[in-house]
């Protein structure tokens, strides 16, 4: 299976107790929560790799296996095929 983060083929991830575990090479080591997975299929949601990577960079400084869960959401995700952000300007 491929890395949750950035689709590299070449991680290995796991069921976990508590959602998916994923060793990749390019995004290291962390876990994903079963209720975020959900949530991410359900509304079609996909880590944004760049703000994952960040955020797991910085919570490995305290925790070697961090979980990425739904409070998380706003800052290691991004919506697939979604416009900007309104801007109230017309035409």
């Amino acid at each position: 299976m491929s890395c949750l983060i950035c689709e590299n083929p070449f991680a290995r991830t796991l069921c976990a107790g508590v959602g998916q575990e994923f060793h990749c090479p390019e995004c290291g080591q962390g876990r994903v929560s079963q209720e975020l997975l959900s949530l991410m299929m359900l509304l079609n949601l996909q880590l944004d790799i760049g703000r994952s990577r960040q955020w797991l960079k910085e919570r490995r400084q305290s925790d070697p296996l961090p979980i990425i869960r739904v409070s998380d959401i706003l800052l290691c995700c991004a919506a697939k095929d979604a416009t900007g952000p309104a801007t109230g300007a017309e035409g």
